[in-house]
């Protein structure tokens, strides 16, 4: 019995101490929060938080975001809960495509936080590139935050200062 317990306890030990190696936890409420405030004057439609693994090598995941034609949007990407930097790009078509245009990017923007507003509205399509990791095996997160602005009353605000 008193073995059975020892060997629990060591395994427990290990346990905690890997979790607390791994590197920053991610805080996905409060990263989400951080972001819905950029909106202003946009309003929270949808958010996707994504998990990054830091690995031997770079890597890279995409997101589908399909917006509805004839609206406004903001993007706020919330990059706090990560341990070392992503590159964040938006294209206007999907990887299978030779000929995808880059819309956004946050090579030359080193800011926690980071927002696009996109020219026109139509499926977009947001790859993360990861950086390989420097030895040690590292996680975080990365918190993505749509919002929209209704364009009758943009427009009416509009009209009322002219």
């Amino acid at each position: 019995m008193k073995k059975l317990f020892l060997v629990c306890l060591g395994i427990a030990t290990i346990l905690t101490l890997s979790s607390a190696i791994e590197g920053k936890t991610c805080e996905s409420k409060t990263l989400k929060k951080e972001g819905i405030s950029e909106l202003n004057p946009f309003y929270y439609s949808a958010s996707k938080i994504t998990l990054i693994d830091y690995d031997y090598k770079a890597s890279r995941k995409e997101i589908e975001v399909p917006l509805f034609k004839g609206e406004k949007y903001k993007m706020v990407f919330n990059k706090k809960g990560l341990p070392k930097d992503v590159l964040i790009e938006i294209f206007d078509k999907d990887k299978s495509h030779e000929h995808r245009h880059p819309l956004f990017t946050t090579k030359d923007d080193a800011a926690d936080i980071v927002s696009y507003i996109p020219e026109k509205s139509k499926k977009m399509y947001v790859r993360y590139t990861i950086p390989k990791s420097e030895g040690i095996k590292d996680s975080g997160c990365i918190v993505f935050i749509l919002g929209y602005q209704l364009t009758f009353v943009a427009d009416k605000k509009s009209e009322g200062n002219k």
